[in-house]
């Protein structure tokens, strides 16, 4: 606060603050040219100046009267007034002298969980706003901060010693005493929006002498002509740490929005800076996509009438059932799990609003252009390894620019201002009409989208654009979960599980459910027997939209399990394995229709998990069945027939490959995806590399190599060495893993994955060998993370 010292602690240290620069779009651009001439933008360079475009909608007005004075916060979501351009102002090379002119800024929610215990573990408080006094607290251990960047402090009113907050996960442990053995004073937090942080630099005391002004971080001065001397400063937007070391080293002085006359003032006493960084926002991001619920309320500050939804809601002023509260206007409302996007207009048409998890307690806190809220939308799909191209002719014709992450300015990808079409290969985008994630907002999911009224948008302009993260994913973990509603609609009461359940509670019936990352079994009878109903990831909001009969009453359900082998199923018109066959790798909605007699007497499954149906278009009994063979299938189901059938579709898992003989996981080295071939061996946990792989169409890739799989280089024979190759490479080389722990050559029948074992240099190296039972080493335990 005013006259305190604003020296502060960063959370996760140097390492932290060089993946937040890198996560700002900083680091150099590298291309590389994939398929139909599309470049992937691995990561992003300089800005470059661009043409601006008119601003878009109201602009919200600085408070009158209010002076900006250093450690005073006044509403950082809001514009200030651009600072007068001395005449002596300067750049360095490289970084942008002006502002590029924002439209409407975006505003997010805030959100931070605060855990009793080391890990974001034990008893939590969830913190949605600023808290000026949380003295009387239970002490905290590590602390999740979801959305936004905070500032917390060590005496209430937000005054005393700082700890600034980046979104991801904190352990106050390693921050030292000063930390792990205080409460928390109080919290703000500091960057709500996309503005475009400003700080000028001055070489004498009193904002005066030669002037830097920078918008991005930088490293190390060295670059620059003359070494960086900073006598006074003035931040015109955005929070920035300045450090008395390059690279981010040692403990930085934070400068909130203010003038500082003199080093002092921010709390040093040497002018030299080594490097200063701006705390900006992250992605958006959803915690719950499998559990969409939002409150909507009739007034401002969650006042007046609400209703609480759980669909889409073509027009909340006239609801289609007739029954659920119209309201004559949105004043406020909570999404409390999914990701919505709000629209202006009836229909899902008009302005468009992002709506991530949190609070919003009036239309300025979605960035609404006005009060005017009048349709939802929930968004239902994978919001993993978001991809997208850009094109700037219609129609998709010419070369498209591939992008993988954000993008501040859609020119650091070599595309021009106008985007005629757009195709989202995966995840959920938001592009926006300004540089900067500013102005109008447009929400892409996965599909094509021909010109720029399939988006939404009134002409082609397109600036920037970054995807929508589920919060965990970057931990790659895996999470298979089922909510049953006692209710239609996802109506009434509802519990979830993540784990089999051999009897559900007599009291509760459920009527619809969402199942989310993962397929289940859902029996009509206890300890999984009875009809089967077998249920993909997707919403069912009726019990006949679940496959059973409306009498249904389920009595117990089980996962799916996850299986590493690539779809086949062998169907037979006499018993054993005789009589004409038919061999399948995909779905088939009917037999008959295909040409096919459906009279079947023999099955057999070499890979993956199938659900075979009694009649066509996947209708009547069903059966789930891994690999296996079934002699008799009329003894096994009751039938002679089978009308349809489908492989179950796996969402992406990641695993460790442990070897247990050897004590030691399947790896690679680090920067693998820079080499040709990469050695894959068995090492310690400790030993460094990566030894996260995922199996994907029959390939086993590891999670740093997306673009190499496991592949057998030279003759094969036994003891020929395995490598990450590109998987372009063919013949194509797929893998499957028993449930014996083999993993299996499905290119080199009777070889499995082995390790050369010896006293040799390369004894850790994996290879293929014959299947041998005194090998144990041949012997693979799949943890999925």
């Amino acid at each position: 606060m005013p006259g305190s010292p604003h020296r502060c602690f960063v959370a996760g240290g140097p390492e932290a603050c060089r993946r937040e620069v890198a996560a700002q779009g900083h680091p150099a651009m590298s291309w590389t040219t994939v398929s139909q001439g599309h470049l992937r933008i691995r990561c992003w360079g300089p800005t470059r100046r661009r043409p601006v475009g008119p601003q878009l909608g109201p602009r919200p007005e600085w408070a009158p009267g209010l002076k900006k004075v250093p450690g005073q916060l006044p509403l950082l979501y809001r514009e200030r007034p651009p600072p007068e351009k001395p005449a002596c102002a300067q750049s360095p090379e490289g970084w942008s002298s002006a502002l590029k002119t924002q439209g409407k800024l975006n505003t997010r929610p805030g959100k931070m969980t605060l855990f009793s215990e080391p890990g974001c573990q034990g008893s939590s408080r969830e913190v949605w706003e600023d808290t000026a006094d949380a003295s009387g607290w239970a002490r905290v251990a590590s602390i999740r901060v979801v959305r936004g960047c905070w500032v917390l402090y060590e005496e209430p009113a937000f005054r005393g010693q700082k700890l600034v907050l980046p979104e991801g996960d904190v352990e106050l442990g390693a921050l030292g005493p000063a930390w792990s053995t205080q409460a928390i004073g109080s919290l703000r937090r500091v960057v709500r929006d996309y503005i475009t942080p400003e700080i000028s630099l001055y070489s004498e005391e009193g904002l005066k002498g030669e002037q830097v002004k920078l918008t991005k971080a930088l490293e190390d001065p060295q670059g620059l002509e003359r070494p960086l001397q900073v006598a006074s400063a003035t931040v015109s937007a955005g929070l920035w740490l300045l450090y008395p070391k390059p690279f981010f080293e040692d403990t930085p002085c934070i400068l909130e929005p203010g003038e500082y006359p003199t080093p002092e003032a921010w709390g040093a006493s040497d002018p030299s800076v080594g490097s200063l960084k701006p705390m900006r926002l992250g992605c958006p991001s959803v915690e719950k996509p499998g559990e969409p619920k939002a409150v909507v309320y009739e007034a401002p500050g969650f006042q007046g009438q609400s209703w609480e939804v759980s669909r889409d809601i073509y027009n909340l002023q006239q609801p289609e059932d007739g029954q659920s509260p119209s309201l004559a206007s949105v004043g406020s409302l909570q999404v409390l799990g999914g990701c919505w996007v709000g629209y202006e207009k009836e229909g899902f048409r008009g302005h468009q609003y992002l709506l991530e998890e949190g609070k919003y307690a009036d239309w300025s806190h979605w960035g609404g252009y006005n009060k005017a809220l009048t349709s939802l939308r929930v968004i239902r799909t994978d919001f993993g390894d978001p991809e997208v191209v850009l094109f700037e002719a219609m129609d998709f014709e010419g070369h498209g620019v591939e992008v993988s992450e954000a993008l501040p300015d859609v020119e650091l990808a070599g595309h021009g201002p106008r985007t005629q079409a757009i195709h989202v290969l995966s995840g959920v985008w938001v592009a926006y009409e300004e540089v900067g994630f500013s102005g109008e907002q447009y929400v892409l999911e996965k599909g094509v989208y021909r010109n720029c009224d399939d988006w939404g948008a009134s002409n082609s302009a397109l600036a920037s654009l970054q995807p929508v993260l589920q919060v965990g994913e970057h931990n790659l973990h895996f999470v298979s979960k089922i909510q049953l509603f006692s209710g239609p609609d996802f109506l009434g009461d509802h519990i979830s599980f993540e784990d089999d359940q051999t009897s559900l509670p007599p009291s509760f019936q459920p009527q619809s459910c969402r199942v989310h990352g993962g397929s289940w079994i859902l029996f009509d009878e206890k300890n999984f027997e009875g009809e089967q109903h077998i249920l993909s990831e997707g919403e069912f909001p009726t019990l006949t939209a679940m496959g059973c009969l409306a009498s249904t009453v389920l009595g117990s359900l089980q996962k799916v399990p996850l299986h590493f082998s690539e779809p086949s199923i062998f169907l037979y018109g006499l018993e054993c394995f005789e009589g004409k066959e038919i061999e399948l790798s995909g779905e088939l909605r009917s037999l008959q229709a295909e040409g096919f007699n459906n009279h079947v007497l023999s099955v057999r499954i070499k890979g993956g998990f199938w659900v075979l149906c009694q009649h066509s278009d996947f209708r009547g009994r069903q059966w789930l069945v891994g690999s296996c063979e079934i002699t008799n299938w009329l003894t096994y189901s009751g039938t002679q027939r089978v009308g349809s059938l489908y492989p179950i579709k796996q969402r992406r898992a990641y695993f460790h490959l442990w070897n247990a003989a050897l004590g030691g996981f399947l790896a690679v080295p680090d920067h693998v995806e820079d080499m040709k071939a990469g050695r894959v061996v068995v090492s310690e946990p400790q030993a460094g590399g990566s030894c996260i792989w995922y199996y994907e169409d029959g390939l086993l890739k590891n999670q740093v190599a997306p673009t190499m799989s496991l592949q057998v280089i030279g003759t094969p024979s036994t003891g020929s060495k395995v490598v990450l190759w590109a998987e372009s490479r063919l013949p194509r080389q797929t893998w499957s893993i028993s449930e014996s722990g083999h993993i299996c050559s499905q290119m080199f029948e009777g070889r499995i994955l082995d390790v050369k074992g010896g006293q040799g240099y390369d004894r850790d190296h994996a290879v293929l060998w014959e299947l041998a039972k005194d090998r144990a080493s041949q012997i693979w335990t799949v943890r999925v993370l």
